[in-house]
């Protein structure tokens, strides 16, 4: 499962939508278009300054993903994007 948090005029954001309902994964989307705190607090804590942030949750673990390029690799590592 992973958590995307973007913003809703993100190209990147949709794009990693679409990556992650193409390939069948499971997500929740959390806008933070009304959450500048949380996100600065989140680009601080995974040092990561743009939107998307993703990440991957397993048996409830967390995992720090990165943003939509990121992802790409993640899940496709062989593909380029």
């Amino acid at each position: 499962m992973y958590i995307i948090y973007g913003k809703k005029k993100c190209g990147f954001c949709a794009k990693a939508i679409k990556l992650l309902q193409s390939k069948g994964f499971d997500f929740i989307y959390t806008s933070m278009d009304n959450k500048q705190e949380e996100l600065v607090e989140m680009a601080l804590k995974y040092r990561h300054e743009t939107v998307p942030l993703i990440i991957q949750v397993v048996d409830g673990d967390p995992m720090f993903i990165g943003g939509y390029d990121n992802l790409c690799a993640w899940i496709e590592p062989t593909t380029e994007h």
